[in-house]
């Protein structure tokens, strides 16, 4: 995805293309993580994806919930809302 000459690792300009990937979604989670907990609920997971157009039902933000929850909370971590947003993207 970054590695745009295909040598198997990344220069520095690839690396600062990943920093600053990284760095837009942080905004993006830090945005939606009203309670600055580190973690994002079912409502605020909503607000986000729904921010980004997604119109999904209130079953499918369980089943979200569920896939990308992997402490059990009912909550997702930064890198699980990066990894769902990314499955989301590869779905339209």
């Amino acid at each position: 995805m970054f590695d745009r000459d295909n040598k198997g690792g990344v220069n520095f300009n690839e690396f600062a293309g990943v920093w600053k990937y990284i760095t837009d979604w942080q905004n993006i989670f830090r945005t939606y993580d009203r309670d600055n907990s580190g973690l994002i609920d079912k409502n605020e997971l909503k607000q986000a994806l729904t921010g980004f157009g997604y119109r999904l039902t209130d079953q499918f933000y369980d089943v979200l919930i569920q896939k990308f929850d992997r402490q059990r909370r009912g909550q997702v971590a930064f890198d699980d809302f990066v990894q769902c947003c990314i499955v989301l993207q590869h779905f339209e």
